[in-house]
Formats: structure tokens, sequence, C-alpha cells
């Protein structure tokens, strides 16, 4: 085989190895595997005639990103695309929608952390456990808290001040 059907060759493997990594979830190998098709293909054209090179190595640049991006974006449309990453779960019209009335209850008033917030965690607020979000920072388990807002369906809260 002559060196201008090597370098052809090379470069049909790397552009079907690119294409594959859209369609094969390889971690990256497919794409490695590639980029070193086009580079032996880069080096040999070099070796070649340098304006062949150059134009193949603007190519290659040119086109390792465009496919990647193009396929990353377009890969839902793919018939595998449901099992790599199923649709979201779609609420059913038996499904109990969420209650900020109970968590809107509880602002202004006084209760304590049963967990540690980090900054999520669990409060008590006259007897109710009530799923709470610390406004800043970590709150240890047992700290007096009031609560100020609902954010996400939970119950933001402070430090109590002390007097």
């Amino acid at each position: 085989m002559d060196s201008i059907a090597v370098i052809v060759v090379l470069y049909l493997a790397g552009i079907v190895l690119i294409v594959a990594e859209v369609f094969v979830p390889s971690h990256g190998l497919l794409t490695i595997a590639s980029l070193t098709c086009f580079g032996v293909a880069i080096w040999q054209t070099f070796a070649y005639t340098t304006t062949g090179g150059a134009i193949a190595l603007i190519g290659c640049i040119m086109l390792v990103p465009t496919v990647l991006l193009l396929g990353i974006k377009n890969v839902h449309r793919l018939p595998m695309a449901k099992w790599i990453a199923p649709p979201n779960p779609q609420a059913t019209g038996n499904a109990i929608p969420s209650d900020h009335g109970n968590c809107t209850a509880y602002i202004g008033k006084t209760g304590t952390t049963i967990t540690a917030l980090r900054p999520v965690g669990m409060c008590e607020f006259d007897g109710q456990r009530v799923p709470s979000v610390a406004e800043s920072g970590i709150l240890d388990s047992g700290q007096r808290v009031v609560g100020i807002d609902v954010k996400l369906n939970n119950l933001v809260v402070r430090p109590a001040k002390t007097t």
C-alpha cells in the first residue's frame, strides 16, 4: 500500500472512531484512538507535503470538536438515548402536590434542630418535624432556630437570638 492510501485509511479510521464515540459510551477511549489516528495521519501528510499537512491539521482541529459537540447535543435523539439517560418521570393525575402551607406556618416561630443542618436537615417546631435548610453555614443539632422563609419546599432557618 502506498503512503497516500495509508494516510487516507488513517483519516477514515479517525472519522469512524470519532463518530462511534457518539454512539458507544467508551469513556473517551474511542476519542483517544481517533485522535491517535488523526495525529499519525497528519504527521504522514506533513511528511508527504507541508501544505497538505497544514490543511489537514486545520481540518482536524475543526472536525473533532464539531462532531463531538453535535453528537453530545443530539444524543437524546438516538434510539438508545432512553437507555443511556431515561426521561424524567412525569407526575400522574393522582400525585399528591407539595404542601408549602405546612412550612409557611412556621415562619417567625422558634424551633430546635433535630439533626445537624449541613445545610439541610430536620427541625422541630411545635412538636412537628419540618424539613429545613440553614440560611448560611452549618447548624448543630439541638440548636434553637427561627423560620424565616420557604424555598423548594424546605423551611429556611437561622439561629435564634439568645437574650
